[in-house]
């Protein structure tokens, strides 16, 4: 516990400093995956304690689209945090030590009903859960040495490059919306730039939901009733440029939107 409060000191010394975060197993040579869960809550513990508020979670490269452009084949944990969690339809920038190589992937997200804890936690099980369904996107924020972001514990331990989400409104109620279906177009510019569907998250972004519960227990933790939960992007994230403006349009969710400023 002592080490990774250490560790977590060093990796958000780093995360602050506007420069890419090495491979910490250049400093820590017995650093493996079973320690990166345990440094990101710490690091999160870290946050907290200055002032932050854990918000809920975020469930990262759940898609095939997201596993081959990154080139991690499984999905990650992240925890969202208060003050990464905006309004749609926000403008945010990219200038100072905010962003540093900024990215946009169009999710959808749910709201939790009532606590959810594993082990077990299946799809059906998520469902009833659950309070509701918003349209969202989340940014990516790449703080990491190129080849070390690409490693299981390069992604976990930089709490899978949160950068800050937009969440839609209104929260749409989940009765009668099979999230497989619910289709979404993505427009950068007013152009299409992109499609797909719920389906390519884990099957049906409920599974999301379940892997969320079912790794937050390994680690003696569970969703909360209230948290926001990010289910992974549809489709391979896009970079970001100032003076950008994008959309994405769900088919029953609504539409939710960030412009891009210096």
């Amino acid at each position: 516990m002592a080490l990774h409060k250490e560790q977590a000191k060093w990796l958000d010394d780093w995360l602050s400093s506007g420069e890419p975060v090495p491979d910490i197993r250049e400093t820590w040579s017995d650093f493996s995956r079973d320690d990166a869960y345990p440094l990101q809550l710490a690091l999160m513990n870290r946050r907290v304690a200055a002032g932050d508020r854990i918000a809920g979670y975020k469930a990262a490269l759940t898609s095939k689209a997201m596993q081959e452009q990154i080139g991690i084949h499984e999905s990650l944990l992240g925890t969202l945090l208060a003050s990464r969690v905006l309004p749609g339809d926000s403008s945010i920038s990219l200038s100072g030590r905010q962003f540093m190589r900024a990215t946009l992937e169009p999710e959808i997200a749910i709201v939790m009903g009532e606590n959810l804890s594993g082990p077990n936690v299946d799809a059906v099980t998520a469902r009833l859960a659950v309070a509701g369904y918003a349209p969202a996107l989340e940014l990516g924020d790449y703080r990491a040495e190129q080849a070390f972001g690409q490693t299981f514990e390069g992604g976990v331990i930089c709490n899978t490059f949160n950068g800050a989400v937009l969440i839609g409104q209104p929260i749409c109620s989940p009765d009668g919306v099979d999230l497989r279906t619910e289709g979404m177009s993505l427009y950068r510019n007013g152009e299409a730039i992109g499609s797909g569907t719920g389906v390519e998250v884990l099957g049906d972004p409920l599974n999301s939901v379940a892997f969320m519960a079912n790794k937050l227990a390994e680690y003696g933790r569970e969703l909360k009733a209230g948290m926001v939960l990010m289910t992974g992007s549809i489709v391979a994230s896009i970079p970001l440029e100032v003076g950008d403006h994008v959309e994405a349009s769900f088919t029953r969710l609504g539409s939710v939107s960030v412009q891009i400023e210096p």
